[in-house]
């Protein structure tokens, strides 16, 4: 089969006018002309039914009826055909009494014109109906480009046919053909919404895929939870998926030679030792229900601060394998945080410290009594920014500690296996690797250092579990995992999952933001990258040096390329909402039916008319760092329409980008020239350019955007010696994914950025502070107990 001609990705297409914007008399449904048009690179499927899974638990986000759904009849906005339809339902703005509006153009209720938007008498701008939309297909913002929901079928991204096929070709998979060999290699991908199992050959071309969406578990306002079963469920799913069309193009399943994961991070995960089974539900990164947390602990951080060890404790129940580091002073890489010296008698500190180490199995029995009455100097770290010069990051309901410490306290089931020590704990590649490599069956129990940095608990300096942060929170050695380089054959796939990829080995492990900066290739000290998912997350490789931000943003391990290499560092700067803003606008809000509307709407009006929209809906992440911020809309007038707020939606996104972007180029003394970028809301050009609007910068998509799966891939061959990938030698990735590179250049001028971006801030400023202290915390407690999750009775921590 011949190969289909390359794509033109040219940045000229994308300076047409918008057809929204244009029509026999020069103007189209009341739009002021100049509005943006969707082009894309080809012209992708309509999102799937299943985009949107109910719940099947009964308990998740509430669900608004969609105008499709309402029962008068109205065509939902993506259903072809005329206009709406109102014959049985009253206009609330008509002036008349009766249930069946006037035609337009009639006299109501003694002359008075209808109000409804739909009147002869409206002007202004009136948000577009699909059916009046007669432009280029539009993608979804919520998949990423080459997913199933996605396909982009070209030749940037996937082999061609005739590399599978041979040059006979075939129908149908028969008992008869016999499967060829090759060298793949594999990457689970587990995000927040769904889980994907790409293969990859040589130059990062997908071979086969699959991709399913899980349950998003919403019990209550601002939070949010997955059941761990049901990501293992998904991620089989698409290994037995992704395998059977791999056999299906003519490949023999074991060409793939090794399998790298890579997962949302922070999301915490408990399950008992015992059975191999979860204790609860993971609590997902970007949960809000520790507010009341993460304040007792910075006035623990205050009034007692974090211990100073100058030897190793005692440290008792620690699991073969697991390190241990000390607590010294040579652990912290920062000098902001207050170090001082406390003399006071043995029986006071002193005893008071060992005797917890004795209730939470850190020190010999007795060792408080031993302590004799001479007086005792300790060293401590006190104030909020003493635990950012150990971990790098700051206490925040982001990291998993904080939600470990939760479950402890309100999880009957974590905090009786903890007791017995019966408890495991991990983030969410923890979990995985250890379902896949047989659970209680001799099941892997480890953690890469790109999860355990976001935990809250290690050394960024030493890269092992910190022994005053165990004491700090209150959190048995026991429970953790051992810590492991990024890239080395970990184990192999047991039968007992069920895939037919057993004994094949898992050869490398990386958080998804980070792989996401290892597939974009940014392994250089100095290159940056943005990653728009759910969230959106900008890391800045900082190389084999450990920078300390001045400015609000997270220090953090990027990858390490081996046991025995050294780590790479990265300044991180974390935006809680992106994608699942797009989500709001179309399940909670209606605004949209479906992810592949936004650019239709948002691209049909030229700018926001003056409307910010600060998508704080659990705080402001870096470089703000504001949990009391809210969500906000600023800047409604008469004249806004659900267009504006679309655009808006969009912008937001984007100058959070760019407000971190400017302390990575404050902090490192560089100027940004190119963004590379990944990730579902790259689908939309629109998005792109109003990035390098806003940004001031170029802005580079290639066209295979699976950077995170990428990665994981990238790390695993790295490990396996596969294909001459070499981490530590970027020449060798030359080939590896170039092809099909689309540039956006700025387009707007200086004074209007500066313009827009100072509207920005201060739009900001007024969401910021917006709950008082102790609200969050009376209204969880109210539906805490009325779950039955009112706070255990638990020792002194």
């Amino acid at each position: 089969m011949s190969r289909q001609p390359a794509i033109d990705l040219q940045m000229s297409s994308m300076k047409n006018p918008s057809p929204l914007a244009s029509s026999a008399n020069g103007v189209a449904g009341g739009f002021t002309p100049g509005g943006f048009t969707p082009v894309f690179e080809t012209s992708p499927q309509v999102s799937p039914a299943n985009s949107r899974r109910p719940s099947i638990s009964g308990i998740s986000a509430p669900v608004p009826r969609r105008l499709s759904e309402v029962a008068s009849g109205r065509p939902s906005f993506s259903q072809q055909g005329g206009p709406p339809q109102m014959q049985h339902q009253p206009s609330y703005f008509s002036g008349g009494g009766g249930s069946i509006p006037p035609t337009p153009g009639a006299a109501v209720g003694g002359g008075g014109a209808s109000l409804s938007r739909r009147s002869s008498m409206a002007s202004g701008p009136r948000p577009i109906q699909r059916t009046e939309y007669s432009g280029p297909t539009t993608p979804s913002l919520l998949s990423r480009a080459g997913s199933p929901t996605l396909p982009l079928g070209n030749d940037h991204t996937q082999a061609p046919r005739a590399f599978f096929e041979g040059s006979g070709g075939f129908s149908v998979l028969d008992g008869n053909r016999e499967l060829k060999s090759g060298q793949f290699i594999g990457s689970v991908d587990c995000g927040t919404t769904s889980t994907r199992f790409i293969i990859f050959d040589k130059r990062a071309k997908i071979i086969a895929e699959h991709q399913t969406e899980f349950e998003q578990i919403l019990p209550h306002a601002g939070w949010h939870e997955h059941d761990p079963e049901a990501l293992v469920d998904a991620m089989v799913e698409c290994i037995n998926k992704a395998v059977e069309k791999l056999e299906w193009m003519g490949w023999s399943r074991k060409s793939i030679k090794g399998i790298g994961i890579t997962n949302q991070r922070e999301t915490t995960v408990c399950w008992s030792r015992t059975t191999g089974k979860p204790l609860c539900n993971a609590i997902v990164w970007d949960d809000s229900r520790t507010l009341g947390v993460v304040r007792e602990y910075e006035k623990k951080l205050e009034e007692e601060g974090l211990d100073i060890d100058e030897e190793e404790e005692d440290l008792k129940g620690v699991p073969k394998d697991v390190e241990i580091g000390t607590g010294g002073e040579e652990a912290a890489f920062g000098e902001k945080g207050d170090v001082v010296e406390e003399s006071e008698e043995a029986e006071g500190l002193g005893g008071k410290v060992n005797q917890k180490l004795e209730n939470l199995g850190l020190a010999e029995k007795g060792s408080a009594k031993q302590l004799n009455g001479d007086s005792n100097v300790h060293k401590k770290r006190k104030g909020k920014e003493g635990i950012v010069d150990v971990t790098g990051i700051p206490l925040s309901t982001y990291f998993s500690a904080i939600k470990l410490r939760w479950m402890l306290d309100h999880q009957r089931q974590v905090h009786e296996a903890h007791e017995k020590d019966d408890l495991m704990f991990g983030t969410v590649d923890t979990w995985l690797v250890y379902a896949l490599t047989g659970r209680q069956n001799g099941g892997l129990h480890i953690m890469d250092v790109t999860n355990a940095s976001r935990t809250l608990l290690i050394s960024l300096k030493t890269l092992q579990w910190h022994p005053p942060l165990l004491r700090f929170f209150g959190i048995r050695p026991s429970v953790l995992p051992k810590i492991v380089s990024s890239s080395e054959i970990y184990g192999t796939i047991s039968e007992s999952v069920g895939t037919p990829l057993t004994t094949v080995p898992i050869a490398g492990i990386v958080g998804d933001q980070q792989a996401a900066l290892v597939g974009n290739k940014c392994l250089k000290k100095g290159e940056a990258k943005c990653t728009y998912g759910t969230g959106a997350f900008v890391l800045f490789n900082t190389g084999e040096e450990c920078v300390r931000s001045d400015y609000g943003l997270i220090s953090t391990v990027a990858f390490q390329a081996g046991p025995d290499a050294k780590p790479v560092y990265a300044l991180e700067g974390s935006i809680a909402v992106a994608g699942s803003a797009i989500k709001w606008l179309r399940d909670q809000m209606n605004l949209i039916e479906e992810s592949s509307d936004m650019d239709i709407l948002a691209g049909s009006v030229s700018d926001t008319g003056g409307v910010y929209f600060v998508t704080a809906f659990s705080g402001l992440l870096a470089p703000y760092w504001d949990r009391e911020a809210s969500g906000t809309i600023i800047g409604l007038t008469s004249y806004t329409t659900s267009a504006h707020i679309a655009r808006a939606t969009l912008e937001a996104v984007c100058y959070q980008s760019r407000a971190v972007l400017d302390v990575i180029e404050k902090e490192s003394n560089t100027k940004l020239e190119t963004l590379k970028v990944d990730g579902g809301v790259t689908n939309s050009d629109l998005a792109m350019q109003l990035q390098a609007n806003i940004g001031g910068f170029n802005v580079a998509r290639p066209a295979m955007r699976e950077s995170t799966a990428l990665g994981s891939a990238l790390l695993a061959a790295n490990a396996l010696k596969l294909f001459g990938w070499d981490l530590s030698k970027p020449e060798t990735l030359a080939d590896v994914n170039t092809a099909g590179v689309h540039i956006f250049e700025p387009e707007l001028e200086e004074k209007e950025r500066v313009r827009a971006v100072r509207g920005w801030n201060r739009a900001v400023d007024r969401a910021r502070k917006w709950h008082e202290e102790g609200d969050e915390e009376e209204e969880e407690e109210r539906y805490e107990e009325e779950r039955g999750l009112s706070r255990l009775p638990s020792r002194d921590h």
